[in-house]
């Protein structure tokens, strides 16, 4: 439960000819991480013993099913040879056919485009008394400046400059949109005016007789523009249909074939053998034995080596503490050989944060909006009314993978913190009048301290205690006796400074004090021995670490008495004038935002601390390497073999 998957290392042989059917079955299963073959094994690398250009392939059906229209796919597709399936490539035709289509629809869809704009631009012109085709001529051309709400300064300056202009230009203004037509010579000087007024200029197009003729032309062109472009479509929609299931199908299985390639150069060969590598989980290698001595007719075998390297990582939690293993891969994921702490994550963690925020309407809050976000994120909608700015914030902050994990570990912290609300009587910092507190966090504040004293205790000696069973597994023993030294001194400075709050005297007259000085020292000539005189160094931190699980009731303490300030402000004010009182109801309102706000964050970061830094500095390690089978996701084929078929 608490220890990562054991891992066994294993070189698997089989002679050539069942070398594809072995490595497709490693790959469908997805059990054993490939590792490159060692020199010392005596074997020579591998040589691929496809005689078909798979990546070529691979990258022509990438492509064509790029082309297509996307279909739903409910039917899979099974490729038991790579004769068949390069057999069923070539039976695929459509090439030439779907890249002129997608070249048609690309041209016709910016050719509508541009009789959009000219369109647009013809609109503009609405009114105009003239024939249009005046405006623009292979001696003349035209701008249009949109209507626009210039007032003051800037209307002078506007026609100061189409004074100016009119010396050598025409200038025309119909229902409130000025027309500036010039010789072609004298078009950058439009544009340098353009430029310094920082005005919209829309060139006129070619056109002939009224603007309304003419825009009613744009619109039969364009009509007939999206004719052709809607019958391009059909064409490609009814291709797609007929081909996207194997185009689809065929490119996922040449994709999974060409890593199958890419991982021979690991492999090792003698003139009639094939060797694999590898790490399996221990738990799956009699199965595996049994799936590949059926697939091979018995051709095979199965050696585990007996290895001092450190295996890759699988991580094994029960399932209601997995969503915690996003926390402790952030920090860093564990080595094989130590202990996982995703499990002591998921049961502190939810403690500490529902503890510091100790509120029922707080905690409310936070349950039903982490179920939202959840929701939200699983469920995203078609259009989001969350302002793009904000979205686009938090996203460089945190992807919604990060988001979804968060919001669902606050969930169980949520709860507890509205179960201590109602011991504590704290509802959005307010007090219900009809029963008393079960315990008062003012009154009882020495005991808070005195349990969060307790709780550093606890959570540092465990830290301790799990650091000497992960040294001893590995037969570290100097370092496994260098904790039990830190956890000998730790319970003695804590005894002793026990008997200093309650006022006892340390000396010969209080032989039980002798006791605890002596554990303090033997302690520290214990943990001196395993790692040495500069870990003296590291004394004052063992005191610090316990110390700092004070910040519990610190941050309960200030996170209720803001609230009570705020109500107190709330209720103070509603007593008083109209404005006040609606003074009063702002600052209640931004008041109690502002230390949901604070509620969130605060005991999030720092129930997070107090685990990593207190805690797994005691006996974590990490900076293992991640167990990554060889294996790729299918969606379109069928998998071949399976551990159980």
């Amino acid at each position: 439960m608490f220890l990562s998957a054991k891992m066994s290392k294993l070189v698997i042989t089989t002679t050539k000819d069942n070398y594809d059917a072995v490595l497709s079955a490693l790959h469908d299963i997805g059990v054993m991480q490939i590792e490159q073959i060692k020199p010392e094994a005596g074997l020579k690398q591998a040589e691929s013993l496809y005689y078909h250009n798979i990546t070529e392939l691979a990258q022509r059906f990438r492509s064509l099913s790029g082309m297509l229209k996307r279909q739903p796919n409910p039917k899979k597709y099974s490729f038991n040879t790579i004769e068949g399936l390069i057999d069923a490539s070539k039976r695929i035709s459509i090439d030439d056919r779907v890249i002129w289509l997608n070249r048609q629809i690309g041209k016709t869809e910016t050719v509508k485009a541009n009789l959009e704009e000219r369109l647009s631009t013809i609109n503009l012109l609405k009114g105009f008394p003239r024939d249009i085709s005046i405006l623009n001529s292979s001696n003349i051309i035209s701008f249009i400046i949109p209507e626009s709400k210039r007032k003051g300064k800037e209307e002078t300056e506007f026609n100061e400059e189409l004074a100016k202009l009119k010396s050598d230009s025409v200038v025309t203004v119909v229902e409130g949109r000025t027309i500036i037509s010039v010789e072609r010579s004298k078009e950058a000087r439009i544009g340098e005016i353009g430029s310094k007024m920082k005005l919209q200029l829309i060139p006129v197009p070619r056109e002939y007789g009224g603007a309304e003729d003419a825009a009613k032309r744009i619109r039969e062109r364009i009509e007939l523009v999206e004719q052709k472009l809607i019958e391009s479509n059909q064409e490609l929609e009814r291709i797609s249909e007929e081909n996207y299931p194997i185009v689809s199908a065929i490119r996922e299985q040449l994709e999974l074939e060409a890593a199958k390639q890419d991982i021979t150069t690991k492999l090792g060969q003698t003139q009639s053998t094939i060797s694999i590598e590898g790490w399996v989980p221990t738990k799956g290698i009699e199965k595996l034995k049994r799936t590949l001595s059926k697939i091979t007719s018995e051709k095979v075998s199965l050696t585990e080596l007996d290895t001092k390297e450190i295996a890759p990582t699988k991580m094994e939690n029960p399932r209601w503490s997995r969503l915690y293993e996003f926390f402790i891969r952030f920090y860093s994921l564990p080595k094989s050989n130590e202990i996982d702490p995703t499990m002591i994550f998921a049961i502190l963690f939810p403690i500490f944060f529902g503890f510091m925020v100790g509120d029922f309407g707080y905690g409310a809050v936070m349950l039903i909006f982490s179920i939202w976000l959840s929701n939200r994120i699983q469920h995203p909608p078609k259009i989001s009314r969350i302002p793009k700015k904000i979205s686009s914030f938090v996203h460089t902050i945190i992807s919604d993978n990060g988001l979804f994990f968060i919001s669902r570990a606050i969930m169980p912290g949520a709860v507890i913190a509205m179960a201590l609300g109602v011991v504590f009587n704290n509802y959005f910092g307010f007090v219900l009048p009809y029963y008393t507190a079960i315990f008062n966090v003012q009154t009882g504040l020495s005991k808070l301290l005195l349990v969060s004293g307790w709780t550093g205790v606890g959570v540092v000696s465990l830290g301790l205690i799990l650091g000497f069973i992960n040294n001893m597994r590995v037969r570290n023993r100097k370092h496994a006796y260098a904790k039990l030294g830190w956890l000998i001194t730790a319970w003695g400075i804590v005894l002793t400074g026990l008997l200093v709050l309650h006022r006892q005297s340390i000396g010969l007259s209080n032989p039980i004090s002798i006791v605890y000085i002596i554990s303090i020292f033997a302690g520290i000539a214990i943990f001196l021995a395993g790692e040495g005189v500069q870990s003296l160094m590291e004394l004052p931190s063992i005191v610090s670490h316990i110390l700092s699980y004070t910040r519990l009731v610190g941050i309960l303490l200030a996170s209720l008495i803001l609230a009570e300030v705020i109500d107190m402000v709330f209720t103070s004010s509603i007593h008083s004038s109209i404005p006040i009182a609606i003074l009063g109801i702002a600052i209640l309102v931004m008041g109690q935002i502002f230390n949901l706000v604070i509620a969130v964050f605060e005991p999030g970061i720092q129930g997070a601390r107090l685990i990593y830094v207190e805690m797994f500095s005691k006996f974590f390690s990490g900076n293992g390497q991640e167990f990554k089978p060889f294996k790729s996701e299918r969606r379109h084929t069928i998998s071949r073999f399976s551990i159980e078929k």
